[in-house]
Parts: structure tokens; C-alpha cells; sequence
């Protein structure tokens, strides 16, 4: 399983408690001259100097470097006073001009939503619904659409630069959580699985080898009722 550090560099700031914890928000730089090799920390550096303007929780970037800036489940000011209030944590991707560097970013990028999602209890899924109260992970072109307040439309044109589109985006970020390591904080480690349309807890248990009874006693459900977009733990290794 892929896994990945996150460096803890918290700035010095005051953050208000969230309205509710609703949302992770997929963003990028924009910003196409900063492109080299120092990317991330040019991108990190300018940020505190600048965060009165705007503050995200993370930034990936630098060949799958991840650095956390900012508290979760306190307020971030990177999506605009409509959305700012419901997000969990904000994730900022540097750019690149390194097709290499770029897969290893996106993988992290991927890995860390995920992990987010999973860590905050919220849906790991991809610009679903249409308001704050839609939880899951958003980019922040969907607030634009969707809520206001802010009209950037990242992620989109960056990823789409280099060849994953918002279909791809979302097959990657709903699809991949059984490569998804568990928290530090979980006994254990567990294989996940992201329940689709005609999934049952007879059908899952046939897939992975378990049974029923056994899924049902790792995911603490009384009952045989599970939903599309759910994680279930199937396997404890």
C-alpha cells in the first residue's frame, strides 16, 4: 500500500470553529510561473506571508511532498465566505512543468483527499450533489458553480493539462480507496471498499473471502443495510 508523510508546518493563526464539517476542497495554484523545481516551498513561503488574503490545510506538491499549514476542522480562507465555513480541510496542488514530478503530485494529491474524507467521516466522493449540505469532497470550480461567493475554476484546466479529465479525477478519488492506508489512529489495518449500485454484504463477503457476520462486526452495523458511497472495512490484515 502506498503511504504518504505529512510534514506539519502550522502557521500562527487564529481559525474559527467550522459551521459544520461538509466538505474537502481540491484546488490548485494557478499560478503558471511558478513552475520549477521549488514550486512547493515558493507556494508554502508565499502563503505565510500572505495569509491574511488566503489559507489552505495542505499543499502537495514537489514530487508527492505533502505540508500541512493550517488546522482541520477549523475554518480555512480558500473557497470563498459561502463554502469556507463547511470545509473540513483545503488542499492546494502546486504545478509543475515534470511529467514525472506531476504523477508522483497527483498521486499524493489522490491519496491525501482520500484520507481526509475518511479521517472527517465524510462521503469520498467527487462533486456530488449541489449545496454546502452535500457532503464530499469538492473541487473548488464546483463551489463556484454550485455555491458562489468565489469563481475560480481549479483543479479542472491544471489536471486536464496534463490528461485527467474530471471523469478520470473522479474514478481516481471514488475508485482508489482500497489502496487507501488506514488512519494512524485505527488498530489495525483494514482493506476498504466503497460500496456501488448492487453491492450487497453476501455479494462482498463472496468477493473478499469473509462472511457476512464478520463485515457486518468490522463496520459495527446491526443490520444488512448498506449505501452506495458507504466505506466498509472488508479485510483486516
Amino acid at each position: 500500500m502506498m503511504n504518504h508523510t505529512i510534514e506539519k508546518r502550522i502557521f500562527s493563526i487564529y481559525q474559527n470553529q467550522l459551521t459544520a464539517a461538509n466538505l474537502i476542497i481540491a484546488h490548485e495554484s494557478g499560478n503558471p510561473n511558478n513552475v520549477g523545481k521549488n514550486s512547493l516551498e515558493n507556494e508554502v513561503s508565499y502563503m505565510q506571508r500572505n495569509w491574511q488574503n488566503a489559507f489552505v490545510s495542505h499543499w502537495v506538491g514537489g514530487g508527492g511532498k505533502i505540508i500541512q499549514i493550517a488546522n482541520t476542522g477549523k475554518v480555512q480562507w480558500g473557497v470563498g465566505p459561502k463554502a469556507n465555513g463547511y470545509a473540513y480541510a483545503q488542499v492546494e496542488l502546486a504545478r509543475t512543468n515534470s511529467r514525472p514530478i506531476f504523477e508522483q503530485d497527483y498521486k499524493a494529491y489522490v491519496w491525501l483527499l482520500q484520507k481526509l474524507a475518511l479521517e472527517a467521516g465524510i462521503p469520498c466522493t467527487l462533486n456530488s450533489g449541489a449545496s454546502v449540505q452535500d457532503r464530499g469532497i469538492k473541487t473548488h470550480s464546483w463551489v463556484s458553480k454550485n455555491v458562489g461567493g468565489t469563481d475560480h475554476t481549479d483543479p479542472d484546466g491544471y489536471l486536464a493539462i496534463w490528461g485527467i479529465s474530471q471523469a478520470r479525477f473522479r474514478q481516481d478519488i471514488e475508485a482508489g480507496l482500497s489502496s487507501l492506508p488506514p488512519l494512524a489512529s485505527a488498530p489495525g489495518t483494514f482493506l476498504l471498499h466503497r460500496v456501488v449500485k448492487g453491492d450487497t454484504l453476501w455479494a462482498l463477503s463472496r468477493k473478499y473471502g469473509t462472511t457476512p457476520a464478520t463485515l457486518k462486526q468490522l463496520n459495527q452495523l446491526s443490520g444488512d443495510l448498506i449505501l452506495i458511497g458507504q466505506q466498509l472495512k472488508v479485510r483486516q490484515y
